[in-house]
């Protein structure tokens, strides 16, 4: 039972750290895409 716990606690921080992974560069293009749209409205 310890050991099947352990895997879980160990896929669910992987599920973490890839969700972080694939979000932050996201949300930094994101925003830079609307930086970039901004300036060119001006």
């Amino acid at each position: 039972m310890f050991h099947l716990s352990h895997n879980y606690e160990l896929g669910v921080i992987a599920l973490i750290l890839a969700f972080l992974i694939f979000y932050i560069p996201i949300t930094y293009a994101f925003f830079a895409i609307r930086k970039q749209r901004r300036n060119q409205n001006k």
